[in-house]
């Protein structure tokens, strides 16, 4: 059975959601990590910062990156994004519909939002740096959205990026969601396709994850997280997301957000 939403609430608490996470993510700081002449940026944050003691509530979750070069050479194709969340933070799927990779491939942004309403999840940005022979080099920003879906066994992310200027490109980065143990519990594994023919490359990012949605007269959320301060603490620090960035030359960048969240709760 799919997910039974209003329509409208869904988006204003979808949009307001993401809006509080760009927001809180704007002021916080960003990592820095660095292999040879690539230097990666992270950031992120989760929105609202006051959770539950026990058990969890409803979140937005922000995460983003930025990757240039030290010599402002262009650097390697980026191939992976695997973006780590802290065990407190829980993805939940139940009774959310789910869009096909296929029918997203197929799609433009507008149609992909008239055909998986339902399965929307998160909205974004990317930024790609195409360098066509004979044309030159150029940017082309374009709007993320973020697709409840399935790929070989795994539930997983569909991440759809349509840019019109100055250049059209379309295409998804898949993200599976694995379970890992340890502080971070979840794990988005993301494989970038070709860009532009394989003449583009990824050169930032942002994706925002927040939709809360009813199953069979449930209230639900895609994400939510808990802070488990210590009894008699009001706040905690914690470890709340890793990115592992992986590029064509085999060059590997990570680098760590620690953030703070406030216990609500005796």
């Amino acid at each position: 059975m799919r997910a039974i939403v209003t329509t409208k609430r869904a988006k204003v608490l979808l949009a307001t959601t993401c809006l509080l996470a760009l927001g809180a993510a704007g002021v916080a700081r960003a990592e820095l990590g660095q292999k040879g002449n690539i230097i990666v940026n992270f950031h992120g944050n989760i929105a609202p910062q006051k959770l539950d003691r026990d058990g969890t509530s409803p979140v937005s979750v922000l995460m983003g990156g930025k990757i240039k070069t030290t010599d402002n050479s262009v650097p390697p194709k980026l191939t992976k994004i695997v973006l780590d969340i802290n065990r407190n933070g829980v993805i939940q799927t139940k009774g959310l519909a789910k869009c096909s990779l296929g029918t997203l491939k197929s799609l433009s942004s507008a149609g992909a939002k008239r055909k998986c309403s339902d399965a929307l999840i998160g909205h974004g940005n990317v930024t790609s740096r195409v360098n066509l022979p004979g044309q030159g080099a150029f940017a082309s920003n374009g709007p993320l959205l973020a697709f409840n879906g399935r790929h070989k066994g795994h539930e997983a992310v569909f991440a759809q990026v349509s840019a019109t200027e100055p250049l059209p490109l379309t295409y998804v980065i898949v993200f599976e969601v694995q379970k890992t143990k340890g502080t971070f519990g979840t794990r988005l594994l993301g494989t970038l396709p070709p860009i532009a023919s394989s003449y583009g490359y990824i050169s930032a990012f942002d994706m925002a994850l927040s939709r809360r949605y009813s199953f069979h007269g449930k209230k639900l959320s895609y994400a939510s997280a808990g802070c488990p301060a210590p009894k008699g603490f009001t706040q905690a620090s914690f470890a709340f997301a890793k990115a592992s960035y992986e590029f064509e030359d085999g060059r590997k960048v990570t680098a760590t957000l620690n953030r703070t969240c406030k216990a609500r709760g005796k």
